[in-house]
């Protein structure tokens, strides 16, 4: 790699890359993995806040509730009144678990095929990625 080569655009392309491969896994079930990465996160909750489920999945307040009008739209999550007036609680429906459940056969099996390309080199990614998190952090 020579110094002409922009690293922002080459992971921002292995992310598009990957990101369809997981998306052509999980097809058949209906969902992205944006939405199955909100489902799992929100399934381990059980329930939760828009600020904690943002904090649960990492990203941003707004992104996440773009995402989780979608997932409404879908049936596959709800809206609750919470204790305080102010705020909601989100909560997977039954629709949304069963969804879930039928998609995670299929991201374990994009997951495996992810391992298999990367072989060896799998935990030299997430030692990068890592790095790009501190450096983030530290700005």
């Amino acid at each position: 790699m020579d110094m002409d080569t922009c690293i922002c655009t080459g992971l921002r392309q292995a992310a598009f890359d990957i990101t369809e491969i997981y998306d052509s896994y999980l097809e058949p079930s209906g969902l992205k993995i944006t939405m199955f990465r909100v489902l799992r996160r929100l399934s381990s909750a059980e329930q939760a806040s828009i600020t904690e489920l943002a904090v649960i999945v990492g990203v941003d307040r707004s992104t996440l509730g773009r995402n989780l009008r979608v997932l409404e739209r879908m049936n596959l999550v709800a809206f609750e009144e919470a204790e305080d007036a102010r705020s909601r609680t989100i909560v997977l429906t039954a629709l949304g678990r069963t969804t879930l459940a039928k998609a995670t056969p299929l991201w374990v099996k994009a997951q495996t095929k992810m391992r298999s390309v990367l072989g060896e080199e799998l935990k030299s990614v997430f030692v990068a990625m890592t790095k790009v998190k501190h450096a983030a952090e530290a700005q």
